[in-house]
């Protein structure tokens, strides 16, 4: 009887030794599965999110003028016309047109030259448009607005330049005068055609930006996420001799609004007059490989 338990009982050990080892086994296997669904999921979740980001700054982007359109790097005020850069700079910037107010038909962009006296010129449709917060620029000859002085260290205003092609306005009925102030420039030239314009727009991620400026420590957002996060700033006026709200130099304002976290990287270029814009995503997933993939979207 003595050998018969001391039998049964090595056979139970191994028989637990053996289920242990399975356990183990299932478990191991059971969670390389959960990891690669939630690793799927968030692939997945990640690339629809940085696709509705990317449409989102070619809409903005489209309704630019677009040769204010300036790659801008803070640590030294350096910027140029996106098309003319040498070297990587990493805030994109451009001045958009004041669309709201074209779709809801408060100005036609066009004006009747047979009727202009000076620097008044008529544009029928004048409605709601406050002078305070909008500036005129024309579209020039080629209608790629073009500036007259073809030099864009001094036609918008950027970063404390001059801004000799953005003029302020009044309006009094279907008539549109260039004001004659100290410090508004009077244009060389009037061209049939115009945009009004109502704000700068910039794209910057965290790490290239003043994280302790008012507007980015409102939001909330914790520290270890500011420098992978990518911002949009706008409703800030460079002709009026404004900058975004978190640039790390000049007088700032305006508002900024979270694009998305887990960005990598952010680059921008111009190639035969569209945009290419450039996400790099990139996520740490415990227990597994991080999701690292990019982004690209062409805009006209």
């Amino acid at each position: 009887m003595a050998m018969r338990r001391a039998t049964t009982l090595i056979e139970m050990v191994f028989v637990l030794v053996i289920i242990s080892l399975l356990a183990t086994g299932s478990f191991k296997a059971m969670q390389a599965i959960l990891v690669r669904e939630y690793k799927a999921k968030q692939l997945t979740n990640l690339s629809l999110e940085s696709q509705v980001v990317a449409n989102q700054i070619s809409n903005y982007l489209t309704q630019r003028i677009v040769y204010s359109t300036i790659g801008y790097d803070p640590e030294d005020e350096s910027f140029d016309y996106i098309g003319d850069l040498t070297d990587s700079k990493p805030v994109l910037e451009w001045i958009g047109r004041a669309n709201d107010l074209y779709i809801d038909g408060n100005y036609s962009g066009f004006f009747d030259m047979a009727k202009k006296s000076g620097n008044e010129v008529t544009s029928y449709g004048l409605k709601d448009i406050d002078t305070n917060k909008i500036a005129l620029i024309f579209a020039g000859s080629f209608d790629r607005s073009q500036s007259d002085s073809g030099d864009i260290n001094s036609s918008f205003g950027w970063h404390g330049s001059d801004r000799n092609d953005t003029f302020d306005i009044s309006v009094s009925g279907d008539n549109i005068s260039i004001d004659e102030t100290i410090d508004n420039p009077i244009p060389k030239f009037l061209y049939e055609k115009y945009f009004l314009v109502e704000s700068a727009y910039a794209v910057a991620r965290g790490a290239d930006i003043d994280q302790a400026a008012d507007c980015i420590t409102k939001l909330g957002l914790k520290n270890r996420d500011l420098n992978n996060t990518l911002f949009l700033f706008s409703n800030y006026r460079p002709w009026k001799g404004k900058t975004f709200c978190a640039d790390k130099n000049g007088t700032k304002d305006g508002n900024v609004s979270v694009l998305m976290q887990n960005i990598d990287g952010f680059n921008f270029s111009e190639e035969d007059y569209t945009i290419r814009i450039l996400l790099d995503i990139n996520k740490s997933i415990r227990g597994a490989h991080p999701i690292h993939f990019s982004k690209m979207k062409v805009v006209f």
